[in-house]
């Protein structure tokens, strides 16, 4: 036993300098299952193809970039980032590549709609209370605020879409999905906002994309979460 403990050692270390991921499990005390990169990266490419192919989002592509990583969270700056944890669940995958998305959405008109997003939300859970605190942390916590308010704007984004895509009861259950997914009990101060945000997408779904649209934030205004205008009110295209 110690002999295979140590030769499988060796193969693990050798297929990770060769840039390889590797899941070694012990079967019968003599077999090993070892797991590629590279296979997993490939099946992220062909199940991002498949759902480029399968639905049309062309409106909802603001940047053409996207690289696949193993055992790295999806991200989206300097390139868009996607993993391979959901290669079994096409449509948690195409949530997570719109949420991604969704970030590049302009500077500007995110960040002019934030004071309205404060003034509909003042109070953020999992943020400290600023009072008392030094400027430089009471900046670091008014840095914090700025990112969930930035993601209630990119969430809606998300489950706007998606309420398109494949309509708003499969949007919704992907949505709760995956944030149980995502965070566990006792939630982080970070956990807590992430469940606050995308919480406060699915409640108010109206309220928040009214900001959006205000902002110019609205990338299908006429489909996914339709907003509720007044009779005299009128949407600007783009």
């Amino acid at each position: 036993m110690r002999q295979f403990l140590y030769s499988t050692a060796v193969v693990v270390f050798i297929l990770a300098s060769l840039g390889l991921a590797v899941s070694v499990h012990a079967q019968n005390g003599t077999e090993a299952e070892i797991t590629f990169m590279e296979e997993k990266k490939k099946k992220a490419r062909q199940q991002l193809r498949r759902l480029l192919s399968e639905y049309d989002l062309d409106p909802w592509i603001i940047t053409q970039d996207v690289q696949i990583k193993v055992g790295e969270d999806p991200h989206s700056h300097p390139i868009l980032t996607l993993n391979t944890k959901y290669l079994n669940d096409d449509v948690k995958q195409l949530s997570i590549f719109l949420h991604e998305q969704a970030h590049w959405l302009p500077d500007a008109k995110r960040e002019a709609a934030i004071p309205d997003l404060r003034s509909l939300y003042p109070e953020i859970p999992g943020l400290p209370d600023t009072e008392g605190l030094s400027n430089e942390k009471r900046r670091k916590v008014e840095d914090l605020a700025s990112k969930t308010y930035n993601h209630l704007i990119v969430a809606w984004a998300e489950l706007d879409a998606m309420t398109e895509l494949v309509g708003e009861e499969q949007a919704r259950r992907t949505f709760k999905e995956k944030v149980d997914d995502l965070t566990t009990e006792p939630y982080s101060a970070l956990e807590k906002r992430f469940r606050w945000y995308n919480n406060r997408v699915l409640k108010d779904p109206q309220e928040i994309g009214a900001v959006l649209a205000k902002h110019d934030l609205v990338i299908t205004p006429e489909k996914g979460c339709v907003l509720k205008r007044g009779r005299n009110e009128r949407h600007n295209p783009r």
